[in-house]
């Protein structure tokens, strides 16, 4: 057969006449791996292309295939031809029993898409979906395509199609089949998962309980770091906007596996893994599944990430303060009380984030302490008083929403009130001492210092509280000892709210004397420091 043969033959093929065009494609089919340009060249893409979607008259199983196959052989040999074949029939040359055409035309729509975005709707509407989650069903060139699945499902204008949400199924079905075997094709089929879960439609669906389930098997099965962080992520939005969604997680195992990725080495797979946590708890419809092992987890997770990059993860705090906030009946446990320490450390970072949420999280328990065994609210009380000076220091300085928030928290920590009377001045008389009093706590006195009208003690008392001594005030009297008894100088009381929150106060206080019209002023030089230790 000649070249010359090709023209007519390419004509037969696209006529409509079955028994022409079986004959006719029976030769194209030898000469396309021969001269595949020429019969290009003379229309053969086109005639051909008419056959393959041709339904009035339907070609037989085996003329179709010899289309399909001589269509196959022409766009192999040049990539260029590509472009000139409808995405219909390219569609429906997935449909071929032969791999060596599927993967032709699933090259050929790769390279489409590629080249132009706006085709990807086209081939949604021209059945290609269909055509590909077959060919995952039945494990036919399951790499490429996924491969064009997901390119199709990562663009926004494909997930918005209705028709879509139907393909989150059988992507389900898929990862669960045993003979789903190849990483690579689990990856793909968790990627287009994820990108499906993206359209909150969808991610609502009733289909999307199954995703959930094989999303969860599949982690069960402690995949690659790559794998694992799309397999969480796809979960996270699908249990966003689902609280059926999020059981059908935890009925599935996958609070257990998420616990265990948040000591992942990855620091990238522990802070998603603690974002899921916060969406599966973000309200209190999980009761039966929310532990103290939870907040172990979670609190070895935020451990692990300071001692080796020596900083706070925000999304672990985060998840931490969404399960305390609504799990109240974790906030008396052991492992709520081990978690403060941490919480403190990330109110002493310099990350305002983290000191914020930090801050929200510790005044979540602090509400709880009236409530809790006595023994247990103390113990967790003196571990937040650790915080004390960051909380002065945030009082000082932030916004007034924190501020309040501080001030709340420092009126509720247990700590030691340090006075230093240092000297007086003008008394008038030798041989002073200073009497101090608070509220109903036993006197404190200096000692007599003898012979000086301005004498210097620089001694400390201190005064330990199990709660800030907020409305109360230090009273301080100075005294003259005499032969005849003791002699008041003056006195003054000295509120302490403003310690207690500022910290400190250094500096000299007027004593008053009703007894005496002298006006020379008689001062004492004074400190007093609020903190969780005996000041030194």
């Amino acid at each position: 057969m000649t070249k010359n043969a090709v023209v007519p033959l390419v004509r037969l093929a696209g006529i409509g006449i079955l028994t022409l065009q079986q004959t006719a494609v029976a030769a194209l089919e030898k000469i396309s791996t021969t001269w595949p340009q020429e019969v290009a060249d003379t229309g053969g893409i086109h005639e051909i292309s008419k056959l393959i979607v041709q339904d009035d008259p339907e070609p037989s199983l085996e003329l179709w295939e010899a289309a399909a196959l001589t269509l196959s052989n022409i766009l192999r040999f040049n990539v260029e031809y590509y472009n000139r074949v409808p995405l219909l029939v390219l569609a429906r040359m997935l449909q071929s029993t032969f791999d060596s055409t599927i993967k032709v035309a699933l090259n050929a729509l790769l390279v489409r898409d590629r080249a132009d975005e706006s085709s990807a709707e086209q081939m949604v509407e021209a059945g290609v979906v269909d055509a590909l989650l077959d060919l995952l069903r039945s494990h036919h060139c399951e790499e490429i395509s996924g491969r064009l699945l997901e390119a199709l499902f990562n663009k926004n204008r494909v997930r918005e199609m209705k028709i879509t949400k139907f393909a989150i199924a059988p992507l389900a079905q898929y990862l669960l089949d045993p003979q789903t075997t190849s990483e690579t094709c689990k990856l793909l089929a968790a990627l287009a998962l994820g990108d499906l879960s993206q359209q909150e439609g969808h991610a609502r669906s009733s289909d999307s309980v199954t995703a959930c389930r094989a999303l969860v098997s599949l982690l069960e099965d402690q995949p690659s770091e790559e794998m694992t962080m799309v397999a969480v992520c796809a979960l996270q939005n699908f249990v966003m906007h689902s609280r059926t969604n999020r059981r059908a997680v935890a009925e599935a195992g996958g609070i257990l596996v998420i616990q265990e990725l948040l000591i992942s080495p990855s620091a990238d797979v522990a802070a998603q893994a603690a974002v899921l946590i916060k969406l599966m708890f973000s309200n209190q419809s999980l009761q039966e599944y929310v532990s103290t092992e939870l907040v172990r987890s979670l609190t070895a997770a935020l451990e692990r990430e300071f001692l080796s990059a020596a900083t706070m993860n925000i999304r672990i705090l985060r998840a931490i303060n969404v399960v305390f906030t609504n799990f109240a009946k974790l906030h008396a446990s052991e492992a709520a009380t081990l978690c403060i320490p941490h919480l403190v450390t990330a109110l002493k970072s310099d990350n305002e984030a983290a000191q914020s949420c930090a801050l929200d999280t510790l005044c979540v328990l602090k509400d709880s302490w009236s409530a809790m065994p006595v023994d247990i609210a103390k113990s967790q009380a003196m571990m937040t008083a650790e915080a004390v000076p960051v909380l002065q220091s945030l009082s000082k300085a932030c916004p007034t929403g924190t501020y309040d928030k501080a001030d709340a928290l420092l009126r509720c920590l247990p700590g030691c009130l340090t006075v230093t009377i240092k000297r007086g001045n003008n008394l008038k008389q030798a041989n002073a001492l200073c009497q101090l009093t608070i509220g109903n706590s036993p006197q404190r006195q200096t000692k007599v210092v003898s012979n000086n009208s301005s004498p210097e003690w620089n001694e400390s008392f201190t005064w330990a509280f199990d709660v800030a001594p907020r409305g109360q005030q230090l009273s301080i009297v100075c005294k003259s000892k005499g032969t005849f008894g003791k002699t008041t100088l003056g006195r003054v009381s000295v509120r302490i709210d403003r310690v207690v929150t500022d910290g400190m106060y250094n500096g000299v206080v007027t004593l008053t004397n009703d007894a005496t019209k002298d006006d020379t002023s008689i001062t004492l030089e004074i400190e007093i420091v609020w903190a969780n230790t005996t000041s030194e």
